[in-house]
Parts: structure tokens; C-alpha cells; sequence
């Protein structure tokens, strides 16, 4: 991002100064508009994808868990993501617009396990350790092996909305006695 500047911009493509400014006001608009840009596209209108796709709680779990790995534009999303937050470990603006994703998508996740019946502080809990599976999913390379991750998810996605506390339900299949 320290590289980005208007200068090598314009001449990058191929335009004139003045007319970079006349779509942005400054530098900082511009930087401005890139946040809002990914706030919109990985945020926004993931979550309104997910939940017009389906209102299955597991099902949409399973779907946010399987974002990295989707193909090739999952693989580009991840990238620009890692480096916005790469940004944000020393800019003021790119962290506040990540902690603003980070709270928004926590928010969705934990309507989610709230809707399943757990209770506030569970439904924080899985929130945040479905989050965390995503973000470090998307630093993870795969080999190929998308079925395998996939169907790993999914389980993953059903053991974690299962709002039966572990001492108190009934045996599970392949449940250790």
C-alpha cells in the first residue's frame, strides 16, 4: 500500500493527475475508497449471498467455512484480504475499517449459533472460533484436496451447532464410550 501513489498511478493508466483527482480528492479518498470497496465486496454481500442461499443455520456455517477454499476468486479474495490486514497492523484507517469487517462478521456468525438455540456467550465462543477457522483456512495452502476440506467443514459445522452441552447428550455415533 506504501507504494501506491498518485503519480505512478496516473502514469500506470495511463492518465492525467487531474484526472485522478477528478474521481478522487486525495490519496487518502482513494485509500478510502479501496476499504469501503472490500468492506462491501468480502463482507456485505457475502453475508447477503449466504443468506439468501439458504436458512439453514448448519448450512450457511458450512458455506462461511468453506469460503476460502471456493476457487480461484476465493484464493484472490483471501490474498487482497491478507494484505489489507497486513495494512491495518500499521495504519490507523485500514485497522479501523478491519475491526469494523471483524465485528460485523463476528455479528453475523453469532446470529447464526444464536438462531440454533446457544446461548450468548456460547454463540460468542463458536463465532469467534468459526471466524478464526476461516481467516487461518484462507493462509492455508491445500494441495488440491478441496473435497477433503470441504467435507471437513461440514462436520466441523454440524458438531459446532449441536447445542447439546458434551456431558449431557445422548452418545453420538463413533462417539468414544
Amino acid at each position: 500500500i506504501d507504494q501506491v501513489r498518485v503519480d505512478k498511478l496516473a502514469k500506470q493508466l495511463k492518465i492525467t493527475r487531474g484526472s485522478f483527482y477528478h474521481h478522487f480528492s486525495s490519496r487518502n479518498d482513494l485509500l478510502t475508497s479501496i476499504l469501503d470497496k472490500w468492506r462491501l465486496r468480502a463482507t456485505e454481500s457475502v453475508i447477503a449471498r449466504i443468506q439468501s442461499a439458504s436458512n439453514d443455520p448448519v448450512e450457511q456455517i458450512t458455506t462461511l467455512m468453506n469460503l476460502p477454499i471456493t476457487g480461484k476468486r476465493s484464493f484472490d479474495g483471501a490474498s487482497v484480504e491478507i494484505s489489507i490486514r497486513a495494512w491495518a497492523r500499521r495504519d490507523k484507517l485500514a485497522r479501523s475499517a478491519v475491526e469494523e469487517v471483524d465485528k460485523y462478521r463476528l455479528s453475523f456468525i453469532n446470529s447464526i449459533f444464536k438462531n440454533l438455540g446457544h446461548t450468548s456467550d456460547r454463540a460468542d465462543d463458536l463465532a469467534n472460533l468459526v471466524y478464526s477457522y476461516i481467516v487461518a483456512m484462507s493462509l492455508i495452502h491445500f494441495d488440491n484436496k478441496f473435497e477433503e476440506r470441504r467435507e471437513m467443514s461440514r462436520r466441523l459445522a454440524e458438531f459446532l451447532s449441536d447445542n447439546c452441552p458434551v456431558s449431557k447428550c445422548p452418545k453420538r455415533k463413533n462417539q468414544p464410550a
